[in-house]
């Protein structure tokens, strides 16, 4: 099988293995030395796939514009890692929401496996975001959030070389761009627009955090999604993101346009369910 037959089989080991062996054996290849990176990324080996964009650069002064955008997200990754590693926040484009205090609390306790007071915390965080509605796809919703605990309440965003969370209820408008590319499969194009005035072309990550050192190379691949117990009914996400958009499960490569309405506060029976 050719490297790029074996990617489309879901066989990443493989196909790393073999551009390894044509990089090592023609380093001008830059077709193979292209190919690689972006294998090293769907695998997590950020420095190494920084490095071959790097000699990319080099071999070919005329990709510099697209070597820089794929550094910066790089970048922005390496960031991520380090948030979601350390029990940490990412950045915020206004002042971050008030209930930020109860996550940063809700993500210790379960560190320190109390779970039951992470659940706690977590109902409510939940009890002090707005009603989130809008139109998803050309169809009316009510709610809209990630599957994954410790993400529920943020989109993940990148921008430049910063990992971003712009919590749902800022959100005006969100337009994603299908994928085309196999690096589309790992930071797809968007278009964010915000209830504070923020405009911005973006990328946003398809995988949940961590998602490489699966050894399941479909959850690597963003081919499926499966979710890690926390403890209760908390739970992280690995794989392809999946929002619980009106009650459903709605993977991030199945959005197209989302409008959002102007957030509105919960009244005592939606914070009750």
């Amino acid at each position: 099988m050719t490297v790029k037959e074996l990617i489309k089989s879901g066989k990443l080991t493989e196909a790393r293995q073999q551009l390894v062996a044509a990089v090592r054996d023609k380093p001008g290849d830059l077709a193979a030395r292209t190919l690689l990176f972006q294998v090293l990324c769907f695998c997590g080996e950020w420095d190494k796939a920084d490095r071959h964009l790097e000699a990319i650069a080099t071999q070919d002064p005329s990709r510099e514009a697209g070597v820089i955008g794929y550094r910066n997200l790089i970048r922005a990754e390496k960031e991520r890692l380090v948030v979601m590693e350390e029990g940490g926040c990412a950045s915020f484009l206004t002042e971050p929401p008030a209930y930020l205090t109860l996550y940063t609390a809700a993500r210790a306790k379960l560190s320190e496996k109390k779970v039951d007071e992470a659940e706690e915390l977590c109902k409510r965080i939940d009890g002090q975001i707005p009603a989130i509605s809008g139109v998803a796809n050309g169809s009316p919703f009510a709610g809209f959030r990630d599957t994954d605990t410790l993400l529920a309440p943020f989109l993940e965003v990148m921008a430049h070389e910063r990992y971003l969370w712009v919590p749902f209820e800022s959100l005006r408008e969100l337009s994603i761009t299908p994928p085309q590319t196999l690096l589309d499969l790992l930071w797809v194009s968007a278009h964010v627009t915000t209830w504070e005035g923020y405009a911005m072309n973006c990328f946003l990550p398809v995988l949940y955090p961590g998602s490489f050192i699966q050894e399941d190379e479909r959850i690597r691949l963003g081919r499926m999604t499966d979710w890690i117990s926390l403890g209760g009914s908390l739970a992280r996400g690995i794989g392809q993101h999946v929002f619980e958009v009106d009650g459903q499960d709605m993977a991030i490569l199945e959005i197209t346009d989302v409008t959002f309405n102007f957030p509105q506060m919960k009244t005592d029976d939606e914070e009750k369910h």
